[in-house]
């Protein structure tokens, strides 16, 4: 059985140190370079061009997703574990929309940590149900802010004003500008809103999230 070859980046030298240590007799993993910094790390990943590569997201001198960046702009081929203490939306979200073919906690055991290089050096993907569960919320997220109409500034204004119940003639009082000014922004409203009228253009502007 062929060993993966690995770089282990991470800032705290305990953690970096017990994973390296528990790799020294495995007959899958043979790592071939450690570091605590992320420049380091990322001149030893280029230099030792590893299977894999396991980044913390919290390296001094650059940060794991901006090695990671690098990695993929330099083309390199190693496959790279995100392997972290801290799980949010968009750090997941970016670190495979920069490459990464695996995320994990550090809450995972070193043999879970090993199954997971493995599997990514078959070229095959890992994600930790945390992660899988944020990919998940952040997409449908996305797909609400893609969908949801784009008003201007402006429009949101005179919308809002006239959800409040104000009349053409008192929003433009407000905000001095001309009543033919405030219906020709209505009327650009109802046509990105795909509505007839004031009430309707409200009522979808609430669920669209666009008025709240």
């Amino acid at each position: 059985m062929r060993r993966h070859r690995v770089v282990v980046a991470d800032d705290h030298p305990v953690y970096r140190d017990g994973l390296v240590r528990h790799w020294a007799d495995s007959d899958r993993i043979e790592v071939v370079g450690s570091s605590g910094d992320g420049v380091q790390a990322l001149e030893l990943i280029l230099r030792e061009r590893p299977d894999v590569a396991v980044l913390d997201l919290r390296l001094p001198g650059m940060d794991g997703l901006s090695v990671l960046g690098q990695l993929r702009d330099r083309g390199s081929r190693t496959r790279v574990l995100i392997l972290t203490a801290y799980v949010d939306s968009s750090t997941v979200f970016r670190a495979f929309s920069l490459g990464a073919r695996g995320f994990m906690e550090k809450v995972a055991s070193f043999e879970e940590i090993a199954d997971a290089v493995t599997i990514i050096a078959e070229g095959r993907t890992v994600m930790a149900s945390v992660a899988q569960d944020i990919i998940a919320d952040e997409l449908r997220e996305r797909e609400g802010r893609e969908a949801r109409p784009s008003l201007t500034t402006r429009e949101i204004e005179i919308l809002r004003l006239a959800a409040e119940g104000n009349s053409s003639q008192q929003i433009a009082v407000g905000l001095h500008i001309s009543i033919a000014t405030v219906k020709t922004h209505l009327q650009h409203i109802y046509e990105k809103l795909g509505v007839g009228d004031r009430a309707a253009a409200v009522a979808q502007a609430l669920r669209s999230g666009i008025l709240s």
